[in-house]
């Protein structure tokens, strides 16, 4: 399978007249593949730009997120430890590799990894949205609401800081303040409701099957 693609993923690029030796060319090919939700073909991508490039931090990277999306979660660590090796200053490397640790309970490595992201890239929302909830887990419940409160002052408008603040708050049992956490949050987002009934639905429909 994997070598059938890769054949006629060559052979679109020599049609498009780019050069299949360089590891650039199939990196940009794999991005976008994986936008376009080609997710085993970005994966083949991905790698032939690694065997090209054993180096290619952002392949490796990459690589990690499509093996992530399909639940291979040990294939994507690797991948992604494989970026570290080359370099260890990359916020979303460390980013990527805490949401593999979160989807397989592994929370103090979790915490580890979302911790160095932030520290690489302080005001990235997403980072301290997932930080914020491994905290609440692992019992550091005063920290946790620090960080979760800091989401939303970053990025009034996202719409998970806001309800995984009302989660933590719920999970206290803190329901005043998950109520005045829910009436801030539509002051914010007027359609707050209304994604979280879709993702009600989501979460259901998937349970279903």
């Amino acid at each position: 399978m994997e070598s059938s693609i890769r054949e006629t993923l060559a052979k679109e690029l020599e049609e498009t007249g780019k050069d299949p030796r360089n590891p650039e060319v199939w990196y940009e090919l794999g991005e976008k593949l994986y936008d376009e939700g080609y997710i085993e073909s970005a994966e083949v991508a991905f790698q032939v730009a690694l065997d090209l490039d054993p180096g290619f931090v952002e392949a490796w990277r990459d690589l990690g997120a499509a093996l992530f999306v399909q639940n291979r979660f040990d294939e994507a660590e690797k991948a992604l430890k494989g970026a570290l090796e080359h370099s260890s200053e990359e916020s979303d490397v460390w980013y990527n590799l805490g949401c593999v640790y979160m989807a397989t309970d592994q929370l103090d490595d979790a915490e580890i990894s979302f911790r160095r992201a932030n520290e690489l890239d302080p005001e990235d929302a997403d980072t301290l949205c997932n930080l914020g909830v491994v905290l609440s887990n692992i019992g550091e419940p005063e920290e946790a609401e620090r960080v979760l409160k800091k989401v939303i002052e970053i990025r009034p408008d996202h719409f998970v800081g806001w309800l995984n603040l009302m989660s933590y708050y719920e999970g206290e049992g803190r329901s005043k303040d998950a109520e005045d956490t829910h009436e801030r949050a539509l002051e914010r987002i007027p359609d707050f409701d209304l994604f979280l009934e879709d993702l009600n639905d989501f979460v259901e429909d998937n349970e279903e099957e």
